[in-house]
């Protein structure tokens, strides 16, 4: 079964048109032909579908399997499900997940990768205990890794807590220098995620001295709708470092309007997160 076979079973089932089940995701005309196999679905186009037409994403890939077609969109798809996971502080599911990768017909060496990035994902979940194996094997494959591809930025991001501030600053920077003229989305996201990062442990280590780069840097970022969850956590914390530099805590209120946005969007638990970071931290 393809992609386009399964969408128009789930839309059937739920008796809606092509219009109603796209809504403003995808062109209605490009959807049918997805439908149809003529077109193929981005995976951040089809987990948005799903989402909307409240699709479970884990369910939906597990009944391709195993003769789902695009190689590369099983990986993205399985990757973005991760991440759903992650902002949700769903273990659970992240866990759900690693049995999905066993189960997949990927190979055993992007099997072994993906199941690193899950396992990044429940250690920034379990930060308490840190488990210093799984830590060391990630650090290690960054390390083999001779170029940032989305895997390796994947790979850092989730594992930038094992590192220093100073060394993520360096790190971090180089990498902005190099890819920051790159128009591609998926690059973008993942350089606002390092920064992102990089905001949290010096709120965390209450160190702002080379913080302007990073800030700066987000700010020049156009904000999209692909990057508009990115660029609101970025406004999160850089107004919770102007109350900390300055203690003015008008901007404080700023923090509560993202954290009041993000509930309302349906993103309760992260915005619970941004909570207790503010209460930590504050």
């Amino acid at each position: 079964m393809t992609i386009g076979d399964l969408l128009r079973e789930y839309r059937v089932n739920q008796n809606k048109t092509l219009q109603e089940f796209a809504a403003n995701i995808i062109d209605r005309s490009y959807y049918g032909k997805v439908e149809r196999n003529i077109h193929q679905i981005s995976a951040e186009n089809l987990i948005n579908l799903l989402k909307y037409n409240q699709i479970d994403a884990a369910e939906f890939i597990k009944a391709l399997e195993p003769n789902y077609e695009n190689y590369q969109s099983q990986i993205q798809i399985q990757r973005k499900i991760m991440e759903e996971a992650y902002y949700k502080v769903d273990k659970d599911r992240l866990k759900k997940i690693k049995l999905m990768v066993a189960e997949s017909n990927l190979s055993e060496k992007d099997k072994e990768i993906q199941n690193l990035i899950a396992d990044g994902f429940l250690e920034l979940l379990n930060s308490d205990k840190p488990n210093q194996k799984i830590r060391n094997e990630i650090k290690q494959k960054i390390f083999e890794m001779p170029k940032f591809n989305s895997t390796k930025f994947m790979l850092y991001c989730n594992s930038m807590r094992f590192y220093s501030l100073a060394d993520n600053e360096a790190i971090v920077r180089k990498i902005i220098e190099r890819y920051q003229i790159c128009e591609s989305i998926v690059v973008k996201k993942s350089l606002l995620s390092l920064v992102i990062n990089i905001l949290v442990f010096s709120i965390e280590e209450n160190k702002f001295e080379n913080i302007d780069f990073y800030i700066n840097f987000a700010d020049n970022v156009p904000t999209t709708p692909d990057l508009f969850f990115y660029k609101s956590v970025m406004v999160f914390f850089t107004y919770f470092i102007q109350y900390k530099k300055n203690q003015d805590t008008s901007a404080l209120q700023y923090c509560d309007a993202i954290i009041k946005n993000f509930c309302l969007v349906g993103m309760p638990e992260y915005g619970e997160e941004l909570q207790k970071f503010k209460d930590k931290y504050k």
